[in-house]
């Protein structure tokens, strides 16, 4: 599985996908969508125009995408519009190279 989520987050770095926190989440893919706190509507907005993640999509980026963060979280905002970034990278260098953008920046936000 790529370490890779289709909204641009990096399960890499997760608590929860890593096992430190519960629930313990086994990623976007694996989950269909359907992580431990819910249902993601940009996972059911990307799949189901069947594409692998949002960097790909003609309305990208969309408020959706750009809206879809933690509001309990005060880094949630600039949190999805780093995704946003990563997903730009992700779509026009492709999964390895933004993989190893992601070392090299250290952990996401």
């Amino acid at each position: 599985m790529s370490l890779l989520a289709g909204c641009g987050g990096f399960c890499g770095e997760c608590a929860n996908y890593l096992g430190d926190k519960q629930p313990r989440c086994p990623g976007c893919a694996v989950a269909g969508g359907r992580p431990f706190w819910g249902e993601c509507g940009v996972y059911a907005c990307f799949s189901s125009r069947r594409l692998d993640h949002c960097g790909l999509c003609g309305d990208f980026p969309c408020e959706k995408l750009i809206n879809q963060f933690d509001p309990n979280n005060p880094e949630g905002q600039r949190n999805a519009v780093f995704r946003a970034g990563i997903l730009a990278n992700r779509a026009h260098n492709g999964d390895k190279k933004t993989l190893t953008l992601i070392e090299k920046l250290g952990k996401p936000p």
